[in-house]
C-alpha cells in the first residue's frame, strides 16, 4: 500500500468518525451537517497531508545529518594526518584517532593533556617557539620536530598551526595538523650521504688526475737520475770515495720512486691485470716484510681459513694494502705497544645485505689494533688524500687514499670503525673466485748482448741520450729519436 493509498484510507476513517459524531449530536439540518462536515473533513485532510509532507522533510534531514557525521568521522578521524585542537595554553581539547595511532596512545589519553607531554624533549624549544610566533602572528606556523610514541620510539613530525579566532559560543583555539615525516627525513638522509658519495668520488677524480700527471713527470725524472746513476756506477771502482755517494743517491732515488709509485696506484683508474691468487699465500708473505718493520713489543696474531682463499688480483697490491693499514697500527700504538690482528673469513652475502656488494662470496680481510681509535670527527675524512694527523714530515697522506683505491679496483669495499673496547677495525671485502693460481713459465735469456739495431724514441732528449748510451753498453746499434726527423744520436 502506497502513501497515497494510507492517506485516502484515514481520510475515510476520519469521516465516518465525523458523520457518527454529527449522527448522535442529532444536527437539524442534515444538509447543513453534510457540508460543515465536509469541510472540516478537507480541512483536516490537508492538516494530515501537511503532517505526512513534514514528517518525510524530517527524515530526510536526519537521513543526512547521519551521513554528514559518518563524512565527518571518516574526514577527521581517519585522515591520514593527526589533527588536534589546543587552548591558548597548549593542551589538548581534541585529537582525531590518526594522532592517537601516530604515538600509538588511546585518544582519551590524549584529551585535557598538554601537548608538550609527547614532545621529545631535545625539541621542547621549537615547539614553544612555535606556539609563541603563532600566538603574537595569528598567521599560519610550520615547524619540524620530534614526538615520542608510548613506547619511547621517536617520530619526525611537521606542525602546521593556524589560530581560530573567539567566537561567542567557542574560545580562541589554536588548531594544528600533525604530519609524520620520518621516511621523508629518511630519504634526505639517504640523499645527502648519495651527495657526499658522489662528492667524495668526484673529488677522488680530480685528485687522481693531478696525481697521474705530476707521477708521470716525476717518472721520467726519475728514469734520468737513476738511470745515469746506474752507468756511473758501472764505471766507478767500489773503492772510489764517489762510489758510497752514489749508492746514496741511487736509495734516495729509489725511494722517491716508491712515492711515485704510490701517485700512480692511487691515480690509476683502470684495473691492472689480475689473476686469481691465494689471499692467504700473499698475507704471508707480506707478514715476512711486515713484521721486520714493526717494533717488537708489538704482538702479531694472525687467523686464517685452512683452505685457500681465492681473489682476482695483484699480489704487490694487496701487500701494499697490508703494509700501509699495519704500519698505521703500528703508529697508533708505538708509544703504549699492543695487538695487531689480521683476520680473513668467507662470507656469503645475500642481494642488499651490506651496501655496495653484490649477492656472491666473499674474502673479508680485517685489520685490527687496539691503539686509541680515531677521532670520530674525522673517521670520514681519512682516505681523502694528502689528509694526515701525523706531524710535518712524518706522513704523507697518501697510504690510505691508496688503500681506497686499489680496494676500488678489486670490486671490493672498505669500511673503517672504531671498537667498543679501543683501537680501529677496518675491514675489506673482495670477491672470491673459483679459480687456480696461473703458473707462468719463465723463458730462458741467454744472453744480456746482441748485434740488433734498436730504434728508441722518446720526447724527452735526456731520457733518449740515456737509454741509447744504456743500450750501446750490451753491443746494440741504437738510433735515438726525439720526433720523427730529429735524432739524439745513432751508433
Amino acid at each position: 500500500m502506497n502513501k497515497k493509498d494510507m492517506i485516502q484510507e484515514k481520510f475515510d476513517e476520519l469521516r465516518r468518525e465525523a458523520e457518527a459524531l454529527m449522527m448522535e449530536k442529532g444536527f437539524e439540518s442534515q444538509s447543513v451537517v453534510d457540508r460543515d462536515h465536509l469541510e472540516l473533513i478537507q480541512e483536516l485532510q490537508t492538516i494530515q497531508v501537511e503532517l505526512e509532507l513534514q514528517n518525510e522533510e524530517l527524515q530526510r534531514s536526519q537521513q543526512e545529518l547521519m551521513e554528514f557525521k559518518t563524512r565527518y568521522t571518516e574526514l577527521y578521524d581517519f585522515t591520514p594526518v593527526g589533527y588536534v585542537c589546543l587552548d591558548k595554553k597548549g593542551v589538548i581539547r581534541n585529537a582525531n584517532l590518526t594522532l592517537a595511532d601516530m604515538l600509538s596512545l588511546e585518544r582519551s589519553s590524549l584529551i585535557d593533556q598538554p601537548l608538550t607531554r609527547h614532545v621529545f624533549f631535545e625539541d621542547q624549544d621549537i615547539y614553544y617557539g612555535h606556539l609563541k610566533d603563532l600566538a603574537e602572528s595569528k598567521q599560519r606556523q610550520i615547524c619540524e620536530l620530534r614526538m615520542k610514541k608510548s613506547d619511547g620510539t621517536l617520530v619526525d613530525v611537521q606542525l602546521e598551526s593556524t589560530v581560530f579566532p573567539y567566537q561567542s559560543w567557542r574560545p580562541e583555539q589554536f588548531r594544528t595538523v600533525i604530519i609524520d615525516i620520518t621516511e621523508r627525513k629518511q630519504m634526505e638522509k639517504e640523499q645527502d650521504a648519495l651527495r657526499g658519495r658522489l662528492y667524495q668520488s668526484h673529488k677522488m677524480e680530480s685528485i687522481r688526475t693531478i696525481a697521474g700527471g705530476i707521477a708521470h713527470d716525476f717518472n721520467n725524472i726519475l728514469f734520468i737520475i737513476i738511470g745515469n746513476i746506474d752507468m756511473a756506477v758501472e764505471e766507478t771502482k767500489d773503492w772510489h770515495p764517489v762510489y758510497p755517494k752514489l749508492q746514496r743517491i741511487r736509495n734516495a732515488a729509489e725511494r722517491a720512486a716508491g712515492i711515485v709509485k704510490l701517485l700512480l696506484n692511487f691515480s690509476r683508474t683502470s684495473d691492472e691485470k689480475q689473476t686469481p691468487v691465494d689471499l692467504i699465500d700473499v698475507i704471508k708473505d707480506s707478514l715476512v716484510l711486515l713484521r721486520a718493520s714493526i717494533p717488537t713489543f708489538i704482538d702479531i696474531h694472525t687467523k686464517f681459513p685452512d683452505q685457500p682463499v681465492m681473489i682476482l688480483s695483484d699480489k704487490i697490491q694487496i701487500g701494499q694494502i697490508l703494509m700501509n693499514l699495519c704500519t698505521n697500527a703500528s703508529q697508533a700504538m708505538e708509544k703504549t705497544g699492543g695487538l695487531l690482528e689480521i683476520r680473513v673469513e668467507t662470507k656469503i652475502l645475500p642481494e642488499g645485505a651490506a651496501e655496495d656488494c653484490p649477492a656472491g662470496k666473499y674474502a673479508e680481510m680485517m685489520v685490527k689494533d687496539n691503539g686509541p681509535g680515531i677521532d670520530p670527527g674525522i673517521l670520514n675524512r681519512i682516505f681523502d688524500p694528502y689528509f694526515t694527523t701525523r706531524a710535518v714530515g712524518k706522513g704523507s697522506g697518501l697510504g690510505l687514499a691508496v688503500v681506497y683505491t686499489i680496494v676500488k679496483n678489486h670490486k671490493g669495499t672498505i669500511t673503517v670503525q672504531n671498537r667498543p673496547e679501543g683501537g680501529t677495525l677496518f675491514t675489506m671485502r673482495f670477491p672470491v673466485v673459483d679459480r687456480k693460481p696461473e703458473t707462468k713459465i719463465k723463458s730462458m735469456n741467454d744472453s744480456f748482448h746482441g748485434t740488433e739495431r734498436i730504434l728508441f724514441v722518446d720526447d724527452e732528449v735526456n731520457i733518449a741520450e740515456m737509454a741509447q748510451e744504456a743500450l750501446k753498453l750490451f753491443d746494440y746499434r741504437v738510433e735515438a729519436m726525439v720526433r720523427p726527423g730529429r735524432c739524439a744520436g745513432a751508433v
